[in-house]
């Protein structure tokens, strides 16, 4: 008899212990943001060809400065797909895989694009080749603001 009268009240507390579920589970965030790449960024790491070149080049100077306005400038030169400024986006907002930069003299030049967390901290990491298909430089930033 005790049965019968726990019976529906179990499937009460079932129904209400799933329907309270179905609140939290709706309110995930499932959408990747857009990457903000804006901010001056230093060089931590270059390797070529996998060699790491970081403690063979003076890099304390080299910097790439991405502005929020769409427009980049390079300080110091360094082996780089382009020198000075001009105009940078993604070729996703959400899910970029390559940079687009035009410095105005030649058309935009793809460079391949990651953005890890290493260490807890964020990085930009860019890779391409310099006329020499053989050769491909790997730079790794961190944001310095």
């Amino acid at each position: 008899m005790k049965i019968k009268q726990l019976l529906p009240l179990a499937a009460l507390a079932s129904y209400l212990f799933i329907a309270g579920c179905d609140d939290q589970l709706s309110n995930v965030v499932d959408q990747e943001p857009i990457k903000d790449i804006s901010g001056i960024w230093s060089v931590v790491q270059l390797t070529r060809n996998g060699e790491d070149l970081t403690s063979r080049l003076d890099l304390k100077d080299f910097s790439i400065n991405f502005k929020e306005d769409g427009t980049f400038a390079v300080q110091d030169a360094l082996p780089f797909v382009l020198q000075g400024s001009g105009t940078y986006k993604l070729s996703d907002p959400q899910y970029p895989f390559s940079l687009l930069m035009d410095a105005g003299n030649g058309g935009e030049v793809a460079v391949q694009f990651q953005f890890p967390v290493v260490e807890g901290r964020r990085q930009l990491s860019l890779s391409f080749s310099l006329g020499c298909s053989g050769n491909t430089y790997q730079y790794n930033f961190e944001r310095q603001n």
